[in-house]
């Protein structure tokens, strides 16, 4: 009889995907052969919240990445981004040992991508900060930071350039060529080069970069300052250095030769980007009650409240399910074709391909201690164009952990709240994910949910000994 019970279960998990994290979730002793199984099918309800009104810091966006641009969408109204970024100089770094000037320095910023009107004019502008950063200040790295704080508003800025997302002076042969990196070059003009030359003949200015950036370049602060119609997702940011210095010949005459050098932005100094959207806009779509949305980035997520106590005359997973064994529960969440109104949209947004499903409390200490999702309180759902939603299986290692503090008395009124946010991933050399962050690129999803829409369906699979 033994034998035959244990082979029933056995059965049982496999047929259902029970996994051992769920098995304090009713246990159960049997002396019968069969187990049946059984699924019920409970609704949640969603709506749709503004990131800057929950998290008013914004969103943590520390990434060694930045954006820059604006862009004014239907739907959505104007966003823009800028960035503080500091130079890292690397130990060892030494200019020529016969320097003769400084020709001229320009910031190089890098991108793989763009949103937008690839030919639209936008004029960005470089200041100089006035204020060494303290690098532990963790307001920085939070989207809604004041850039005024860190650099004279009032005096005169470092540089200007009009820039297009597609560089039209570029050939089409060189732009399509394989080894094109599209970038928008800053020339930082005659005051900067000056100051730079008479810092770089005292080698210690360069030894670190903490002695770089207290001693010669505290950082820039870029933004656009005119124009409107595309973002660019910049990867690389180089100050190059053009120079001239004396060389040598073999037969002991001196002769100039011309160079440069080039620092970099890199994860050793900060790096943060500025987001900011149309609060009134958002407000708009948070009001519809027949949908909700995501909007990326810093812009709008899904709250979902899960059907585990019983209220308004309905019975919950909890009363109905505490003393049951839960094989499984999954969450579909489906999409809409289209985000707005505007079917005809020449730029049409992305679509988030990766959503985190998170319990609304944790989701700050998440990102800021760069956690990875576990598939207890946290979980990873990509987007299915087959099926156009997100799923999200194993949703029984949530619903036992939620019974748990349910027991032990646990009062968290947002206990049974998790959030839906647009994130991107990092994964190591054999493809498995060591890094979830914020999506900080330009996309958009309206799903199906909200207080007046269709109802999000939560299957479940149980046995009841």
């Amino acid at each position: 009889m033994k034998f035959k019970l244990m082979a029933v279960i056995a059965c049982t998990a496999a047929l259902y995907s029970c996994d051992d994290s769920t098995s304090g979730v009713g246990d159960f002793v049997s002396n019968i052969d069969k187990i049946e199984a059984f699924s019920s099918t409970y609704e949640a309800t969603s709506e749709t919240e503004i990131f800057t009104e929950t998290f008013t810091k914004g969103i943590y966006s520390r990434t060694n990445r930045a954006y820059l641009g604006k862009y004014t969408d239907a739907d959505f109204g104007e966003y823009s981004a800028s960035f503080i970024t500091q130079i890292n100089c690397p130990e060892g770094f030494e200019f020529p040992e016969k320097l003769e000037k400084i020709t001229d320095v320009s910031l190089e910023l890098y991108y793989t991508g763009f949103y937008g009107d690839s030919l639209a004019t936008l004029t960005v502008q470089v200041d100089e900060l006035d204020k060494v950063i303290d690098d532990s200040d963790k307001d920085l790295y939070y989207t809604n930071y004041t850039p005024e704080n860190y650099y004279n508003e009032s005096g005169e800025y470092t540089a200007q350039k009009s820039y297009a997302a597609v560089d039209k002076s570029v050939s089409d042969s060189l732009r399509n060529s394989e080894g094109y990196y599209p970038n928008i070059k800053i020339d930082l003009g005659e005051k900067f080069r000056m100051n730079l030359e008479e810092k770089s003949r005292d080698p210690n200015n360069f030894k670190d970069a903490n002695t770089f950036i207290n001693n010669v370049l505290k950082g820039f602060y870029v933004h656009t300052v005119q124009g409107d119609g595309s973002i660019v997702y910049i990867k690389d940011i180089w100050l190059r250095i053009n120079m001239e210095y004396t060389v040598t010949g073999s037969q002991g005459q001196d002769s100039t030769a011309v160079g440069s050098s080039v620092l970099a932005a890199s994860k050793e100094v900060l790096m943060s980007t500025r987001m900011q959207n149309n609060e009134e806009k958002l407000q708009e779509l948070k009001e519809d009650t027949k949908n909700t949305y995501l909007k990326t980035p810093a812009g709008l997520y899904t709250k979902i409240t899960l059907p585990i106590e019983s209220k308004d005359g309905k019975v919950g997973i909890y009363d109905n399910h505490k003393n049951d064994t839960l094989n499984s529960v999954t969450l579909s969440i489906k999409k809409y074709r289209y985000v707005g109104n505007d079917e005809n949209s020449k730029y049409k947004m992305g679509v988030p391909q990766n959503v985190l499903m998170i319990r609304k409390g944790d989701m700050n200490d998440f990102f800021e201690k760069n956690k990875t999702y576990d598939n207890e309180t946290s979980f990873l759902g990509s987007y299915d164009s087959s099926t156009n939603s997100y799923s999200f299986s194993k949703l029984n290692r949530l619903i036992s952990h939620i019974f748990t503090e349910i027991r032990q008395g646990n009062n968290d009124a947002d206990r049974d709240v998790v959030v839906l946010i647009p994130v991107t991933t990092e994964t190591d050399t054999e493809g498995n994910i060591i890094g979830v962050s914020h999506d900080m690129e330009v996309n958009a999803a309206r799903l199906f949910g909200g207080e007046d829409g269709e109802k999000l369906k939560m299957e479940i699979i149980y046995t009841r000994p």
